[in-house]
Order: structure tokens, then C-alpha cells, then sequence
């Protein structure tokens, strides 16, 4: 994990394909604890 160099061009797409799968499961797994809590 060298953040040192500015261009990286396959660290980019892992990581944005990885904050999109992970606010794809989050959001609706706290709509979906939000609607059974209320």
C-alpha cells in the first residue's frame, strides 16, 4: 500500500469498485434496520 506515487492507475478502479460494493450492501442493510426498528 505505497500511496507515494500520485498516478496509479489499478489502485484507483479496486478501490472505487470497492467503495461502490460497499455502500451498495450498506445502504440499504441501514434502510433495512432503520424500517425494522421503527
Amino acid at each position: 500500500m505505497t500511496s507515494n506515487t500520485p498516478n496509479q492507475p489499478v489502485s484507483y478502479p479496486i478501490f472505487t469498485v470497492r467503495w461502490l460494493a460497499v455502500h451498495t450492501l450498506a445502504v440499504p442493510t441501514v434502510f433495512f434496520l432503520g424500517a425494522i426498528a421503527a
